[in-house]
């Protein structure tokens, strides 16, 4: 099985294929031209682990795809 993280910061999440498209909807809303240069991403959204990471232009974040064994 893959697992997919997010760093933000020092922190690592786990992300799936629906908060990864959020991620990128995200990106391109802080990115655009006339944007603040800000968005909130709620990384776990209807979950009762809610999770919201500030998106903004200059903070690196990355994405890592762990692959398990059998893979």
């Amino acid at each position: 099985m893959t697992n997919r993280y997010l760093h933000y910061g020092n922190q690592r999440y786990i992300i799936t294929k629906e908060a990864e498209a959020r991620l990128n909807r995200t990106l391109d809303a802080v990115y655009a031209d006339g944007s603040r240069g800000h968005e909130w991403l709620h990384l776990y959204p209807d979950t009762e682990a809610p999770c919201r990471l500030l998106i903004a232009t200059g903070v690196p974040l990355t994405i890592e795809t762990e692959v398990g064994i059998g893979d």
